[in-house]
């Protein structure tokens, strides 16, 4: 999809009144790093915004300005009306809560994101699977709502959000979905007052002491099938609890297996209740986690994806690691 949705969406932002921005459970960098940069422009703009999440705000992004806005209580939604839900980095709208998918209290449905799964529920679809993350896109939103405001530049907080976003979702312009277009767009953000190293110090090297106890309780269950092929870890909910690590502490968990020589598929199984389970894959292309993940109702991307699974962790885990099998065969 081309950048000719980004004008739409921004007459459409300028038309409206009063907009509700929301993203998808347990949100992430280029999740939060989106909202709160569009609620920064949109503020300037003199505009009633309501940003809301399924969950908190993760502690390494509370950096950014305006996260505290950010409300988690979907009883302060209940008999509110938005001209305009704004849904970012939402595969599926159903990720957003019982508020968000049950209810219709908005003229406009918005939908941005970057997911190959993204079934374009929204009465705009602004949807591209090549992008490397939802900040590309709303970077072009931005980059739009800023010339209604005569302003010459990104303003500084919203431009550090969007870096956050975009070093979030390629893990520091690693992974391969990092493109040409995603490393304009860096460069724009940095010109704009970004900042590299603030960026980076906040969301790569700033690890709790709590959540390396929960790193460490992980990589003690590091399995290896296929002759090694295959690599993936276990995280239970003890293992939070003898932590007194957080849930979003098991963000980037599942980088450790992937990150090993040989490895061609890694996943993670995190417990989430009982007899029920979030597993996270990972590949280096020779596997469609995608399609893998779509047949349990998840998904993501053909490298990165995700679902959620009930059953017992033994007989998920073997059915997992033999469907895996025989992908790589």
């Amino acid at each position: 999809m081309t950048n000719d949705l980004a004008p739409k969406i921004a007459e459409i932002l300028e038309g409206s009144k009063s907009i509700l921005i929301t993203t998808h459970e347990s949100p992430d960098g280029d999740a939060v790093g989106s909202m709160l940069a569009l609620n920064n422009i949109l503020k300037l703009m003199k505009k009633d915004i309501v940003m809301f999440s399924p969950n908190s705000i993760p502690i390494k992004l509370r950096f950014l300005s305006g996260w505290d806005e950010v409300i988690t209580d979907e009883k302060k939604l209940e008999n509110k009306k938005f001209d305009v839900l704004l849904m970012l980095d939402c595969g599926d709208k159903a990720r957003s809560g019982h508020y968000i998918r049950d209810t219709k209290s908005y003229k406009t449905l918005i939908n941005i994101d970057h997911h190959i799964s993204n079934d374009l529920f929204g009465d705009v679809n602004y949807v591209d699977a090549k992008s490397s993350c939802t900040a590309e896109k709303v970077y072009e939103v931005v980059k739009e709502l800023i010339k209604g405001l005569k302003l010459s530049k990104i303003p500084l907080d919203s431009a550090t959000a969007l870096l956050t976003a975009l070093y979030d979702d390629t893990g520091g312009l690693r992974y391969s979905s990092t493109t040409p277009h995603t490393l304009k767009v860096a460069a724009d953000l940095v010109s704009n007052g970004a900042n590299c190293a603030f960026v980076s110090e906040n969301i790569f090297f700033n690890v709790s002491r709590e959540k390396m106890e929960l790193i460490s309780h992980v990589l003690s269950t590091l399995t290896f099938e296929a002759d090694g092929k295959i690599a993936y870890v276990v995280m239970t909910l003890k293992d939070l609890e003898n932590t007194g690590a957080f849930a979003e502490d098991s963000e980037g968990l599942i980088d450790f297996p992937r990150s090993i020589y040989g490895v061609e598929v890694a996943f993670l199984i995190k417990e989430v209740a009982q007899d029920k389970y979030k597993l996270s894959f990972r590949s280096r292309g020779l596997v469609d986690v995608n399609e893998f993940c779509s047949r349990y109702g998840g998904g993501g991307h053909k490298v990165a994806a995700g679902c959620t699974i009930p059953g017992k962790l033994e007989e998920i885990k073997k059915g997992v690691v033999e469907s895996l099998h025989k992908k790589l065969k």
